[in-house]
């Protein structure tokens, strides 16, 4: 990866992980928006294609997303919710039935603490929307704000 590539990657990081610490939710209402402004934007180019059916779709996806937008994401969280149960569930599973132990005794703690955590976000997603979605999208914010600092110092591998 080049240096300004790096760079612009790492910035673009960081900024997103600071609009999740100061947006929260909002984050998502907006994300909905431009996805929906790309996909009619994107429909308008096949009708110049004359590609209707495709153009249709993707316009009318779009006004979806712009005015059904966070009725949208309630629903994806449930999808999100029960795919992160089931995740949590077969990983935790798994790393007991296999025995999974580390390097190191916090690496063994870090093996079976994604599942668990996993599955506790899973619960709080179902039970408390309002409020874990806050929390969910402070805990990302930290740590795509920490990914785009990490990203930024540590060189890249040449492939």
């Amino acid at each position: 990866m080049k240096i300004t590539q790096k760079i612009v990657s790492s910035v673009l990081v960081i900024v997103l992980g600071v609009l999740c610490l100061i947006m929260k939710r909002d984050v998502i209402t907006v994300a909905m928006t431009l996805l929906g402004a790309l996909l009619i934007l994107s429909g308008l180019f096949d009708i110049a294609g004359k590609l209707i059916p495709s153009a249709v779709v993707k316009i009318v996806v779009g006004v979806l997303f712009i005015i059904f937008g966070f009725t949208i994401v309630s629903a994806v969280l449930y999808i999100v919710a029960a795919l992160l149960l089931i995740w949590g569930i077969v990983s935790l599973y798994y790393r007991i039935r296999f025995r999974v132990k580390g390097a190191r005794a916090i690496d063994t703690i870090a093996a079976y603490a994604a599942p668990v955590l996993g599955i506790v976000i899973a619960f709080l997603l179902f039970f408390n929307q309002g409020g874990t979605v806050d929390w969910v999208f402070i805990v990302v914010g930290i740590f795509l704000i920490l990914e785009g600092i990490i990203s930024f110092f540590i060189p890249s591998r040449k492939n």
